[in-house]
């Protein structure tokens, strides 16, 4: 056993990661991290006494993705590894799942592992089954600036933990460096993504350009010091998180269902930093795995307990109101009836381009019912500049719009769609049938619109018509903060 080997031993032990009898799922890309991981756990497979499983997942993106696979598999067959490869088209699933490539790829991954885990169970029964990934300080460090680049709090600090359900990641002991050392020692190959050298996705541009600065022109350590101020921060978030679950068992009355009651009186003297976890773990008990609220949406929450005027409300996501009536504040999952004498909103509008007028302000933030909070601003236009593509944020042509307003649909609506060379005009009523969104939501979620031509749909398609091009001089840009309606 070398240093690499016994330094992700005594790791695996203090994480408590694996088990005698356990059984493990490896995700093997064949890339360097994943070859790292697949040989020092088939090299402590008989000291931790665990039976292994490789599985590859085939993206169909990349011309060379039928080699990776190949090596992967001589790789286990070498080594009398049980090997199961995948194949999924990330592309298709992307646009079904209305998510990046980079996004829908690890959705499948893990959708992958998981069923390859639940074959294993069915083997043995008797033992664990867990799922190991190569993620390694340098992964960390990445995930770290990038939440804190988005404006991501102590959660969101946390990054990437050692063992999280049944997801184990061995290697968040060692960094990049020392895993191409591991492999040149061992005299092992691997496979090279050529797109990780492209700086299209932020990750790699922090990958390859910000984390290479640091270590080369601030410290050389700096992805291991960064990987323990994440690991600082998850045990800080953890204890945070604890101290909020007494206090919401202490003051909050959740009898009633999808509705919670505070008094703010308790509250009053409590640190900012419990009352933003207290208002978190209100949300995950009215919405399990609070999956698309984010900070934009406890600030709001906050902002309404410390008013001053006794009185306030707010539509957030998933239909919750927030209001408080004095020294009583109330969340509840809002339905079309009456609801402890308050009523939703049957008619809602935002007029964008009125509000920015009046404001005298090219940026302004607004809060959609169902949706979240969304940051509208009119942006110069360079014709260079890439723009975004995730669901709920969108770039439009500010200069071929007359009227930008979120509402409800109308029935002369229609969105203009665009195929290979030409474009065509569809009912949004037909549209929303065709992308199966359900009837019931139909009516009540929000759409923007110039007349009755439909801008956009969140969390589905913009109208061709307002596509911005080279020819573009001003954006309307729209980010809606972890958008309600899907995931995007």
């Amino acid at each position: 056993m070398n240093q690499f080997e016994q330094r992700v031993l005594n790791f695996i032990r203090k994480e408590d990661m694996l088990r005698e009898g356990d059984s493990v799922v490896v995700g093997f890309s064949g890339g360097a991290d994943s070859t790292a991981l697949m040989t020092v756990l088939f090299e402590l497979k008989r000291l931790l006494k665990i039976e292994l499983v490789a599985v590859h997942v085939n993206h169909g993106i990349r011309e060379e993705a039928g080699e990776d696979e190949d090596f992967a598999r001589r790789f286990c067959e070498e080594r009398g590894i049980e090997f199961t490869a995948v194949t999924k088209d990330i592309p298709a699933l992307a646009r079904q799942w209305n998510m990046t490539e980079e996004e829908a790829g690890r959705k499948a991954r893990y959708e992958a592992f998981e069923k390859a885990a639940e074959e294993m169970r069915e083997k043995n029964s008797a033992g664990r089954t867990l799922i190991a990934v190569a993620h390694h300080e340098d992964d960390v460090a990445e995930t770290l600036l990038m939440n804190l680049a988005r404006g991501s709090g102590i959660r969101g600090g946390s990054a990437i933990r050692p063992v999280r359900d049944n997801v184990i990641r061995p290697l968040l002991c060692v960094c990049r460096r020392e895993i191409e050392e591991y492999l040149e020692e061992k005299g092992l190959s691997y496979c090279t993504d050529k797109t990780n050298a492209e700086n299209i996705h932020t990750r790699n541009k922090i990958r390859n350009v910000v984390l290479p600065y640091l270590t080369e022109n601030i410290n050389e350590a700096a992805p291991e010091h960064l990987c323990r101020a994440a690991a600082d921060f998850a045990a800080a978030e953890e204890y945070i998180r604890q101290q909020a679950e007494e206090l919401f068992y202490q003051t909050a009355d959740n009898s009633r269902q999808g509705e919670i009651r505070l008094n703010v009186r308790e509250l009053s003297e409590k640190p900012g930093i419990i009352l933003q976890h207290l208002v978190l773990r209100m949300f995950e008990e009215l919405v399990p795995g609070r999956k698309d609220i984010g900070r934009a949406h406890v600030e709001t929450v906050l902002d309404i307990l410390s008013t001053t005027s006794g009185q306030a409300s707010i539509n957030l996501p998933y239909g919750i109101l927030a209001q408080r009536n004095y020294n009583e504040f109330i969340m509840s999952i809002q339905s079309s009836e009456r609801h402890d004498g308050c009523e939703t909103q049957t008619e809602t509008r935002f007029d964008l381009l009125t509000l920015l007028k009046e404001k005298n302000t090219q940026k302004i933030n607004i809060n959609l019912p169902e949706l979240g909070v969304a940051e509208i601003e009119i942006l110069e236009y360079n014709g260079k500049t890439s723009y975004p593509t995730a669901s709920y944020t969108k770039w439009f042509d500010y200069d071929r719009i007359q009227r930008a307003v979120f509402r409800r649909r109308e029935p002369q609506d229609e969105i203009i769609l665009d195929k290979e060379d030409s474009f065509y005009s569809k009912k949004l009523s037909k549209y929303m049938t065709d992308e199966k969104i359900p009837a019931s939501r139909r009516d009540t979620m929000l759409v923007l619109a110039d007349g009755n031509s439909i801008i956009w749909v969140p969390g589905y398609r913009y109208g061709s018509k307002y596509k911005v091009s080279s020819k573009t001089k001003r954006i309307l840009a729209i980010n809606i903060i972890n958008g309600g309606y899907n995931n995007g």
